[in-house]
């Protein structure tokens, strides 16, 4: 095909009638048309035409593959505590707001991933609500928010914690285990007071973990059927008056560490 002819078919397209081009672009942009019209595809990626600054060709993701590098990221920065229990197609977008409580909840989840920094400490959040109030979907789609961007989260769901730290003592890596929840950039904690925790779990593993984030401002989320005060309550295991202070100086930390937030109104299951 001649100059002229692939001219002709560049200006009667609606896309690029209104160009102005040199003869020196006018194969280059007859060549993205002839892909672009066989649905040209190569390895998830699709042709586009940019015209500005100067005419090329790109390739930008399909919105498969704009899916797949998403979920690719986040496997890259999400990690979990032995088990994956997290709800996948969680986003922030997609947060039902239908009442003041739940709005305070998303603006401080959506202050946070816009402004999280290693450098700029953030308090992190506790979610109180009954079952069903969106706790868990919260959480999920945080950590999601955060991975995307590049930020590494370690989510955890409490009863499997509370298994893996009794492994971790058969094996003899709980020092290695226990530093995970220590250092890790933004740690996510789903469900506390929802597992069978004893006084030595409470004292030797979680004190020290949450003495240690709050020293070095590293932020804590957490979810929980309680309150504070009935949170006391679940984690004085013996419930004799010293446990009971123990577990008083745990919500202490936590009060120090998060920010409290409560959903109420069954949206989504958490």
């Amino acid at each position: 095909m001649t100059l002229d002819e692939m001219r002709k078919v560049v200006s009667k397209d609606p896309e690029t009638k209104n160009l102005s081009l040199l003869d020196i672009d006018i194969y280059k942009v007859f060549q993205y048309l002839q892909d672009r019209d066989q649905h040209m595809v190569k390895d998830g990626y699709q042709p586009v035409l940019r015209t500005d600054p100067y005419i090329e060709i790109v390739y930008r993701p399909t919105k498969e593959k704009a899916e797949e590098l998403r979920r690719q990221k986040i496997r890259e920065h999400l990690k979990f505590y032995d088990s994956e229990v997290y709800i996948q197609d969680a986003s922030l977008s997609r947060f039902e707001v239908t009442n003041d409580e739940r709005e305070k909840a998303y603006k401080l989840s959506l202050e946070f991933v816009e402004n999280y920094r290693k450098d700029k400490y953030i308090k992190g959040l506790y979610i109180f609500g009954k079952y069903a109030t969106g706790k868990s979907y919260l959480l999920s789609a945080i950590a999601q928010e955060l991975a995307e961007k590049n930020i590494s989260v370690l989510f955890v769901y409490m009863p499997d914690l509370v298994r893996s730290i009794r492994q971790g003592m058969n094996e003899g890596n709980l020092e290695q285990r226990i530093n995970q929840l220590k250092q890790a950039d933004v740690l996510m904690m789903d469900d506390i007071g929802g597992e069978n925790m004893s006084p030595w779990f409470r004292d030797e593993i979680l004190v020290p973990v949450m003495q240690y984030r709050l020293s070095a401002q590293l932020p804590v989320f957490m979810t929980s059927n309680f309150e504070y005060v009935q949170l006391v309550e679940a984690l004085t295991v013996n419930k004799d008056e010293m446990n009971r202070v123990k577990a008083a100086r745990l919500i202490q930390r936590l009060k120090d560490l998060m920010t409290y937030v409560k959903l109420t109104q069954d949206q989504y299951k958490g």
